[in-house]
This record gives C-alpha cells, structure tokens and sequence, in this order.
C-alpha cells in the first residue's frame, strides 16, 4: 500500500496566496493517484521560541507521528514532504524508524533549505542548523527523493546524495478542476498589454519591486505593497490563487526574485538557480508566457517549449518585447496554453511520483 502523509501549517486557511497551492496541489494529486492519506494533526504552542514550548511541541509533533505511521512496515510506501509545515528536531529520527520496519520511503522536496535560508529572526541559524540535519538524515534514510529539476538533482549529488535515486519534477503544476475561458484569456493576455507580476510584495520579500527601472510597465498583484503608483507601475490587489488565473491582464508574467533589478542575487535570486518557482506555474497555467532570468533553473525549460523569453536584466524587457512580433507572440501564447493545460491537471506531478514509486519498489 502506497500512502502520503498531509501537514498543514495552522493559519492554511486564512491565507490568500498561493503560498499553500503548491503543497495543497502535490496531496490532491496523490489522492487522485488512488494514494492513502495520512493526515498528521497540526499541533500549534503558544510561543516556540521559549524553551519549554519548544521542548512541549517537539514531543507533541514526535507522537502525532508516531501514533499516525505506526501501521506502516514491510510491503508499504510511505511519501513524506520536505520541509514539514510545523519543524521539530526528531522528524528525521522519526522517519529512520519507520524505514527500519521495513517501509519504502519517498521524499518530496518542497524546498531545499540545505542550500537556501533566510535568517529572519535571531533565531535564523538555529533554525537552519537544524532544517540541514533533518534533511541530512532524510537524504540517507530516503529510497527516492523528488526534486524539482535536474539542477536541483545536481546540487544534491555534490553533497553526496545517490543520483540515481533523485526523480526530478522538471516544472511546478498549478492544478484548476473548472476549464480556462480561453475567450477571456484572448482579450487579458495580448502582447500590448503591460508585464505582470504576481508575488508576496512585501518589502523583505521582493525588493527589486520597490526599484524597477522606469522604462518597464508593469502590473503587480498581491499582498504587502506599499510602494509607488504611477503610469508605469499599478497595484492591482489580492486574489486567491485560482481567482487570480481569471483577472490577470497582461502579456508576460515575471518569475524575478531578488534586491536588484539588474540581476538575481540575495538568498532569493540565488535560489532560482535550482528552484522551480510557482508563479511560472500560475503564469503557464493561465495561458500567459513568462519572462524569466537568463541563470534561473527555468530558463532551460523556457527555450524548450518557446513560452516566454530570457533576460539577464529587468531593463531588457521593454527592447526585447518591441522586438518581438505578432506572430511569435502567438506561438508563445499558444504554447503557454499548451503546457499550462498540463499544469492545470498535475500531470508533472504525477508522471514524477509513478517514476518515484516504480524506482522504491526496485530499491
């Protein structure tokens, strides 16, 4: 029996961003897969940072756990995400366990804090410290891991994971059960329109939207902004991930995280290295090509299926749009609407995990 465990960070329902789509996206399709659920309870203390809570939330998370896998052991498959929304120390001992009973164990990567933190607190290295443990541990107790790409396979082979048994994903999935109205798509989505940019816009997150070069139009969507507005530059507000699929109007969607707007640099642009951003999904999925960093890891996948350009810097897009013509618009518009249908049933996601499953059971 295949089964996946599901975990939730306890605010999950009062958010309004895309932020959760991506896990909530990975366990509809492993439920659609015909996969058992294993829903871990969320345990939430009043103030983690205290020792003792820390200490009494740890030994809450261990027993939900334990008492949640304890039917698991030979002949089972068990597939488990990276990070867990709630952290705790004994998470990897806890899974170590489990595949001592003979249980097959998958990990899915939903971000790869080995090689990327962001120290927000006084806390920052603590925490890091122990997100790098946790995953050292998974990464040799694990029977497969799923990446999201071939870099990412990369990063984790040159600290000593097994490459063959890394499934990478290659692209996020951004899963819509109700068809795109693609009438609709053809009047918001037109190489006239301005570039859109759809992302958490506080101001520690994405800096370079408080310095975008004057000479780019561009519409911004989501929470937090608190920067100017002009003829350049319009805030168009907070939708839910879905609705925002119906509203976007624009003609490329950027996938652009970093403080500069001449590079991706930082924590964040250094990411986009191995990481396969969400929003590329978003923008794919509702039928919008995408401008993504010449560096980034999507950028391979850009080029293949001509859905969207590359630029080095932010200050390029205005001279490489007016290049483009209405024709190769079209195509690139068509072809965003050809891999985004794909995105919109999981299929990225499932083509992964059947390969996760198949390579375990030959471990």
């Amino acid at each position: 029996m295949v089964y996946y465990t599901e975990t939730n960070y306890w605010d999950h329902d009062t958010l309004r961003t895309s932020h959760g789509k991506g896990r909530d996206d990975y366990f509809e399709v492993l439920r659609r897969m015909g996969f058992q659920c294993i829903r871990i309870p969320t345990v939430r203390t009043g103030s983690p940072h205290f020792a003792l809570e820390r200490i009494t939330q740890e030994r809450k998370l261990s027993r939900a756990w334990i008492r949640c896998t304890e039917h698991l052991g030979k002949g089972d498959t068990l597939i488990i995400h990276s990070p867990n929304s709630e952290k705790f120390m004994q998470f990897g001992s806890v899974i170590r366990r489990i595949r001592k009973r003979g249980c097959k164990i998958i990990v899915i990567l939903f971000e790869l804090e080995t090689f990327f933190w962001v120290d927000y607190d006084r806390f920052g290295r603590i925490k890091r410290a122990a997100a790098r443990h946790i995953e050292s541990i998974l990464f040799r107790t694990a029977d497969v891991i799923i990446a999201h790409n071939d870099k990412m396979k990369t990063r984790l082979e040159s600290i000593g994971v097994d490459g063959d048994k890394v499934v990478s994903v290659g692209v996020m999935d951004y899963l819509r059960d109700d068809p795109l109205d693609e009438e609709s798509c053809r009047k918001r989505i037109t190489r006239s329109g301005p570039v859109v940019l759809a992302s958490n816009l506080a101001p520690h997150k994405s800096v370079f939207a408080y310095h975008l070069p004057d000479c780019l139009r561009i519409d911004l969507y989501g929470p937090d902004y608190n920067g100017p507005v002009n003829d350049m530059v319009q805030y168009r507000g907070v939708y839910n991930p879905v609705e925002l699929m119906d509203v976007m109007e624009g003609s490329f969607g950027l996938v652009w995280d970093s403080t500069s707007a001449d590079t991706c640099d930082g924590p964040f642009g250094e990411y986009m290295l191995f990481n396969n951003p969400h929003k590329i999904a978003l923008y794919l999925a509702s039928g919008m090509p995408v401008i993504v960093w010449d560096r980034s890891a999507m950028a391979d996948f850009v080029e293949e299926e001509k859905c969207g350009i590359m630029v080095s810097r932010l200050s390029e897009i205005p001279d490489k749009t007016a290049g483009i013509t209405d024709e190769d618009y079209e195509r690139m518009r068509s072809n965003a609407m050809r891999v985004g249908a794909d995105m919109r049933k999981g299929s990225h996601i499932k083509a992964a995990v059947q390969r996760a499953v198949e390579l375990s059971e030959n471990r």
